[in-house]
C-alpha cells in the first residue's frame, strides 16, 4: 500500500470516528434534555460542554479534510454593491467581424 493510499485509509478511519461521535453526541442530548429542563444551570454547563466538542471536531474535521465548515453568522446584511456605471469594466474584448 502506497503511503498516499494509508494516508487517505487513516483520514476515512478518523471521519468515521467524528461520525460515531456526533451520532453519540445526538443520543447524550436527547437524554440529557428532560433533565436540564427542570435546571437551567445544568442546561447552560452542558450547552457549553457541547459547543467546545463540537468546536475540536470542526477542527479536526477541517485539518483532516481541508474543509472549513463556516458557523452561520448573525445579523443585518450590508447593502449590495452596485456598479452605477453601465457595461462591464475591466476586460478587453475584440470586436467580433
Amino acid at each position: 500500500m502506497s503511503l498516499h493510499d494509508r494516508e487517505q485509509w487513516i483520514k476515512l478511519d478518523l471521519l468515521n470516528s467524528l461520525a460515531l461521535s456526533q451520532r453519540a453526541l445526538a443520543r447524550i442530548i436527547e437524554s440529557v434534555a428532560e433533565c436540564v429542563e427542570a435546571s437551567p444551570p445544568l442546561a447552560k454547563q452542558v450547552a457549553e460542554n457541547l459547543d467546545v466538542i463540537v468546536h475540536h471536531q470542526q477542527v479536526l474535521t477541517r485539518r483532516i479534510t481541508g474543509i472549513h465548515i463556516r458557523e452561520r453568522q448573525k445579523g443585518t446584511p450590508g447593502k449590495p454593491w452596485i456598479n452605477r456605471q453601465p457595461g462591464v469594466q475591466g476586460t478587453s474584448v475584440p470586436p467580433s467581424h
